[in-house]
């Protein structure tokens, strides 16, 4: 063959080549490789979406949701167009359409995000927390990422949050979501039950809010530590998860502190509830003696010269007083003088074996101590020595001491338990804890402290010798051995106190009511504390084996 024949046979070759080339290239993109060039698509247009199950609810003692988990369909458009707004105009109404302009995501119905889901739009069921504004000092919020961010919520947030998993789906090539690969959700957060007894906490709640000024009632069982109700007024209006910004700094600059729990986060001079630590040292470290009480006590100096006048609330006397009527009318001269006989240190000490100088340890973050005030504090904190006026007014709750209302309770939990402090506690399956006071105190002694007790409560008769809070509790077919507290304060008028348990010789329930400058304990709280009591004896809460406890 001539090398000119060759040459012409040279284009041919090379054509064959060429297209052999082409087919095998497309065989081999389209067939061959086909998987792997599927999967880089995938890759570029597939969605991944990380979600939580549900959050587990809370439950009240009696089966009620106090606060809950709910799935809602959110529809979400990363880039808003006015094609996005013709479409969407047919199904969403105007009030969603500028949510989803302004924030790239709203909240729509099942029933729409269906309709929506089939056009290709992209809807991601997203979690919403609700609960109940008056409980909120109990129960707490959540964030927007829905962790917990106070009360239960905060405390129990690893209990209750769900597990995170992975969602997949497709995009089409413009972005648009086109359809679900895998759709998972995670494992729903456990549930918690509380103590607390919604009726009885919701009629607490609204008693105080009758009264409309700031105010607490707390409830107990005094064997277990559980807390029926534990009411805090003012509380917010609204529900605090996902609350807006606007409404959040409302409530921060209210006056009237909304998001304060009064019942564990703010302190206050106990006033005569604090008299039975000043009864139980005397019976300890002295002899309780009968006074006259004239209305006025003289404190003199080593000198015999009068330095100081300390008036009663009464002040025209009670008369002769022993230990037992100076609990039962509150005889305000009679503690002085106890308070005096007994000295500051042997104070200090019974309060303390009462653990009246720390937290009570509810699980509830915001809980801080009042101020035990000793002569090594004030003269730390004031630079000053500690007077012998000092141990007067310290004797009748008054002076430097402040407590909180949780503390008061604990501190008559702990007298109806002769001895054996219980810590206050608000989830049901949360172990009982308690322990012994270190002091001894005899039986004789518990017995007077409760005789003088029920007395108040039942003993009728003038304000010279009647009980401070017969008249609230007249008629009431249990025993109540309680105390009632008119507390000083630095300004406005005294804060009003009612602490007491029933029933009295065989105790299951405290109530303490506190009236942020209310008054008079006697005319402001014990009433409150009657209607509780009467409210959870028509509802059963009183079993009928103490018999020897009713009137």
């Amino acid at each position: 063959m001539s090398g000119s024949s060759i040459r012409r046979f040279i284009p041919f070759v090379m054509f064959f080549f060429m297209f052999f080339y082409i087919i095998y290239g497309l065989v081999k993109v389209q067939v061959i490789d086909q998987p792997k060039h599927r999967a880089l698509l995938n890759s570029l247009l597939e969605r991944s979406v990380y979600s939580k199950g549900l959050r587990g609810a809370i439950y009240s003692s009696d089966g009620v949701k106090i606060a809950w988990s709910e799935r809602i369909p959110t529809l979400v458009l990363k880039k808003y167009t006015a094609e996005d707004e013709k479409k969407l105009r047919k199904y969403i109404d105007d009030s969603q359409l500028a949510i989803l302009k302004n924030n790239g995501s709203v909240e729509v119905s099942w029933e729409q995000a269906f309709v929506l889901q089939s056009m290709g739009y992209e809807i991601i069921p997203t979690e919403r927390r609700k609960s109940y504004g008056f409980l909120y000092h109990i129960v707490g919020s959540v964030n927007k990422d829905g962790e917990g961010i106070s009360g239960l919520e905060y405390v129990y947030n690893n209990v209750l949050k769900g597990k995170l998993s992975v969602s997949y789906g497709i995009r089409s090539p413009g972005g648009k979501y086109q359809q679900s690969i895998i759709e998972s959700f995670g494992e729903n957060g456990l549930d918690l039950q509380t103590t607390i007894n919604f009726k009885l906490q919701k009629y607490a709640y609204d008693l105080l809010s009758e009264l409309a000024t700031p105010s607490v009632i707390i409830v107990s069982n005094v064997q277990t530590g559980d807390i029926l109700a534990m009411a805090s007024y003012p509380a917010p209006e609204v529900d605090l998860n996902g609350v807006d910004v606007l409404t959040w700094e409302k409530l921060v600059n209210d006056p009237l502190k909304p998001l304060l729990n009064r019942a564990i986060s703010n302190v206050y001079p106990p006033g005569s509830t604090f008299k039975v630590v000043t009864a139980i040292a005397q019976m300890l470290y002295s002899h309780p003696n009968t006074i006259t009480c004239n209305g006025v006590f003289r404190y003199r100096d080593s000198k015999g010269r009068v330095t100081a006048t300390y008036k009663d609330w009464l002040i025209t006397g009670h008369g002769v007083v022993d230990l037992r009527k100076a609990i039962r009318v509150s005889c305000n001269v009679y503690f002085y003088n106890a308070a005096l006989d007994v000295g500051i240190d042997k104070l200090i000490t019974v309060a303390k074996a009462f653990y009246l100088d720390q937290k009570t340890g509810i699980n509830l973050p915001g809980e801080v101590a009042g101020t035990l005030p000793t002569p090594e504090w004030k003269l730390k904190k004031l630079g000053e020595k500690w007077y012998p006026g000092d141990t007067i007014l310290f004797g009748i709750g008054q002076g430097f001491l402040d407590l909180t209302p949780i503390q008061v309770l604990s501190l008559y939990n702990t007298v109806a338990n002769k001895g054996l402090f219980v810590r206050p506690k608000l989830v049901l399956n949360e172990e009982v804890s308690t322990k012994k006071i270190p002091l001894n105190v005899p039986e004789n002694v518990w017995n007077t402290l409760i005789d003088g007790l029920e007395q108040v409560t039942t003993v009728q008769g003038p304000a010279s010798s009647g009980g401070t809070a017969t008249k609230s509790f007249q008629g009431f077919e249990i025993t109540v051995a309680g105390k009632t507290g008119t507390a000083q304060t630095h300004s406005g008028p005294p804060h009003a106190w009612f602490v007491g348990f029933a029933p009295s010789r065989s105790p299951k329930y405290s109530v303490l009511v506190l009236v942020e400058n209310g008054e008079s304990g006697g005319h402001n709280a014990a009433p409150l504390a009657r209607k509780v009591f009467d409210f959870m004896l028509q509802n059963g809460f009183f079993d009928e084996s103490s018999e020897e406890n009713k009137k």
